[in-house]
């Protein structure tokens, strides 16, 4: 496989997660000159944990991009460490806590290009910021995974952390929907240009 695109399914107070059809999207993207598979993973630290692990240890895949959820945030975030630190005050989708709070885990730093990952961003018009944090939950769990599995080998592994997206056309009076909100298809434009560079560089 040249490159896996994961994303999250539902979590607390999220029923429908977008990163769950846009992992889909931009696998299907990348397809067309690539071998791209797309895996949505349980937001579960019982669940989608090791079966990201067993699935990178199977496929060894020549690059990760991971896509996450930030339903607060006003900008896409390119998270440039994982800190394999959760937080036991959030439970995952099944109502779990993790068993331990990763406390002292040494921050692995993305083996990919962040600022080249920025630049596609950007040329597509959308908000974003590098972040030096993808926080305390399963994104940053399965970071730590995909860095200590796979980036370990020297594949390129990197996080998005993407906003609510912008609703389709109709959905929504224009004048109600907040800028920062990205477009689909130029995130998903974006995000393909990026799987495309760490393809190449992974091969």
């Amino acid at each position: 496989m040249d490159i896996l695109v994961t994303g999250f399914g539902p979590f607390p107070h999220v029923r429908i997660n977008p990163t769950t059809a846009l992992a889909r999207q931009v696998a299907r993207r990348l397809n067309a000159s690539f071998r791209a598979e797309a895996l949505v993973l349980e937001t579960s630290y019982a669940g989608g944990l090791p079966t990201l692990r067993k699935h990178l240890t199977e496929t060894r895949p020549k690059a990760v991009l991971m896509l996450g959820l930030a339903a607060r945030a006003r900008f896409i975030r390119v998270e440039l460490f994982a800190r394999g630190r959760s937080s036991r005050l959030h439970v995952d989708a099944t109502g779990k806590i993790p068993a331990g709070s990763g406390a002292g885990a040494l921050p692995a730093r993305t083996t990919a290009n962040p600022e080249g990952a920025l630049a596609s961003l950007r040329r597509q018009g959308l908000h974003v910021r590098l972040s030096p944090s993808a926080g305390r939950y399963l994104c940053d769990a399965s970071y730590a995974v995909s860095l200590a599995t796979a980036g370990r080998e020297g594949v390129p592994v990197l996080f998005v952390h993407v906003p609510w997206l912008r609703p389709g056309p109709g959905r929504k009076p224009k004048g109600k929907v907040a800028a920062f909100r990205p477009a689909t298809p130029a995130l998903v434009a974006a995000l393909a240009e990026i799987g495309a560079a760490m393809a190449r560089a992974g091969r």
